[in-house]
């Protein structure tokens, strides 16, 4: 996805710039928001209230993976 994303910012530009059809510089502002979107989303963290003597457990595991090891 983040290559097609990144074909359509660099095509869109590369096209609308050079006086090609005004849609190619839409589909390139499309793949820019898009590529920001997600990178917004990956650095998102979770917030959670807790209360007095609640405890949090943290655990990591693969993303592929369906087996807890």
């Amino acid at each position: 996805m983040t290559a097609i994303i990144a074909w359509l910012y660099r095509t869109g530009l590369r096209k609308g710039a050079k006086g090609g059809n005004p849609a190619w510089l839409v589909i390139a502002l499309a793949a820019y928001i898009l590529r920001k979107d997600r990178e917004r989303r990956r650095q998102s963290v979770i917030t959670v209230p807790l209360q007095p003597g609640e405890d949090v457990i943290v655990s990591m595991r693969n993303l592929g993976s369906s087996v807890d090891s």
